[in-house]
């Protein structure tokens, strides 16, 4: 019976592997290891075992996942997430930052109405609201305002005019510990709109907490 050609330990005791070309020795060689043949039945089982181990493995590994994850907050991307919500009025904290909602308007222009070049009309309409943001932390905190969100009382969320944020708040940046300031944010959002709720947050992967809106149409 021919032997196929390969590697195989060499004949002359080397410690290393030599090509056998299916009709005689040649001159490479290799650092030794054991031969095993992709035919042999042995191997391919062995194979399927190991395979089989490991996506145990991977299987127990998401079963736990799951059950630990079921004791962590929800993230503010779920769609079941509803962040606490705090009296209207109050001040309500989330992360370093605290936040309270002072004052509520409405208008068809938002920005500095009187410059053509900062001014910015609304599909609908703005709700403008003026709030009070401190650093109740030990470090700089630096401020958003397109991480907040307007909630209106049918549960639909808006986001903060960001040409308005920047003409009214310029670049609020860091806010230092103890420091307050009072910032400005106007939602685009359809006439008649009641508001519930401003949803506040630290950053854009804080967890946010809501606090109401006293809008008069309620």
């Amino acid at each position: 019976m021919t032997t196929p050609a390969g590697w195989y330990p060499d004949p002359n005791g080397t410690q290393q592997q030599r090509y056998f070309d299916g009709a005689q020795w040649t001159t490479h060689y290799a650092p030794n290891a054991p031969y095993v043949s992709p035919h042999t039945p042995t191997n391919r089982r062995a194979v399927v075992a190991v395979l089989g181990i490991i996506g145990a493995v991977v299987v127990l590994g998401m079963i736990g996942n799951a059950v630990s994850d079921k004791d962590k907050p929800r993230s503010r991307t779920s769609s079941s997430f509803v962040a606490p919500l705090a009296p209207a009025g109050s001040s309500v904290r989330d992360g370093e930052l605290e936040f309270q909602v002072l004052d509520m308007t409405r208008s068809g222009v938002a920005g500095k109405p009187g410059n053509q070049y900062m001014r910015e009309f609304a599909q609908g309409e703005f709700i403008v609201l003026q709030v009070s943001v401190g650093n109740i932390g030990n470090k700089p905190q630096a401020f958003f305002g397109a991480n907040q969100k307007l909630i209106d009382t049918a549960g639909r969320e808006y986001a903060a005019n960001s040409s308005v944020d920047m003409w009214l708040n310029g670049y609020v940046g860091d806010i230092n510990p103890g420091n307050a300031v009072r910032v400005t944010m106007a939602f685009d959002v359809p006439p008649g709109t009641v508001a519930d709720a401003l949803e506040v947050h630290d950053s854009m992967f804080s967890g946010g907490t809501r606090v109401g809106i006293a809008d008069p149409r309620k």
